[in-house]
């Protein structure tokens, strides 16, 4: 695991505080908590409480949703990986497994750090919740493009040629019997 500096480094170049004011950015930096993990490790378990934002520094993990005795695997998170942003600011539940894929580190906000910020006017708080937004309105429209390729495919009757075009591989033409 690297050094403290090297950890508050990482931090001050991360997508979360990228777009931050350098002298905000630095005071941020330190309010975070950094977690090394390894494969394996549940950083967040589906219906536990806690209010802590987190963000992927270095390797992966994978989100895991449960439907019934079922659990789906529905991304996998790389360096720059907001999770847990609903739970942080909602306080309910947690509302899916988070389980490291590699070894890494994890930046940990904790809500009482958030919230001292918030409390005091303090410009951070203003400068998490707009990266926050940002990251989620990525998401969504990254969501759409996949859910647009899925109902495209689901019309046409094509999931394998969709997916082709979504990924940009190219299919193999029908081979034609002239018997």
């Amino acid at each position: 695991m690297p050094a403290l500096p090297d950890m508050v480094e990482m931090l001050l170049r991360s997508p979360l505080l990228a777009d931050v004011d350098p002298a905000i950015r630095t005071d941020l930096a330190l309010r975070f908590e950094t977690r090394p993990f390894t494969a394996g490790q549940t950083l967040i378990a589906d219906g536990a409480g806690g209010r802590a934002l987190l963000e992927i520094l270095t390797g992966t993990a994978e989100v895991f949703v449960r439907e019934g005795d079922h659990r789906y695997r529905v991304a996998t998170l790389e360096p720059g990986s907001l999770v847990g942003e609903g739970a942080f600011f909602s306080g309910l539940p947690r509302a899916a497994d988070i389980v490291g894929s590699s070894e890494g580190i994890v930046a940990v906000l904790p809500w009482n750090a958030y919230l001292n910020l918030a409390q005091s006017g303090h410009p951070g708080a203003e400068a998490i919740e707009r990266a926050v937004v940002t990251h989620l309105t990525r998401r969504v429209k990254e969501t759409n493009v996949r859910l647009s390729v899925l109902l495209d495919a689901q019309r046409s009757g094509g999931l394998k040629n969709a997916l082709s075009k979504f990924f940009g591989i190219p299919t193999t033409a029908p081979v034609i019997n002239h018997d």
